[in-house]
């Protein structure tokens, strides 16, 4: 294996693993159902019901329900699926912990939006944009 290869490497495993280990146990427990898996995600964002069920598109009464153990409709399980994509991505190009507090403050690269209203509207290709630059280094 080369020098830069051996460099690369050693940088991704550097990156990997200065990552908090909130975000890995919700990562590690994303494939948990119901209860487990959107009680980890919404503790790990450290967001309120009302907050979260905005980013799963759902209302507080759904989230409250799935997590006393109810299981989750098709379309909230898509939406959960979707959030941890989007919360794992951006685990590897900011500071984890910093997420949640990320989601809902106002952004000057979505025209002032929170990213959590960009979510809502149904333009979550915007934050995924984002976090393609992100990690190309890219100025966007």
């Amino acid at each position: 294996m080369s020098n830069l290869k051996k460099q690369k490497k050693k940088k991704h495993t550097r990156r990997t693993s200065s990552r908090s280990n909130r975000l890995s146990s919700a990562i590690i427990q994303r494939k948990t159902r119901g209860k487990g898996r959107i009680l980890v995600l919404r503790e790990t964002l450290g967001l309120p019901r009302k907050d979260f069920a905005r980013l799963v598109l759902s209302s507080e009464r759904t989230i409250a329900s799935i997590e006393a153990g109810r299981k989750p409709s098709p379309k909230t399980a898509r939406e959960l699926n979707e959030l941890q994509r989007i919360i794992d991505a951006l685990g590897e190009v900011v500071d984890s912990e910093s997420i949640g507090d990320w989601l809902c403050e106002p952004n000057d690269a979505f025209g002032g939006l929170k990213p959590m209203e960009v979510i809502e509207r149904g333009e979550a290709d915007r934050i995924w944009e984002m976090i393609f630059y992100l990690r190309s280094g890219i100025a966007g």
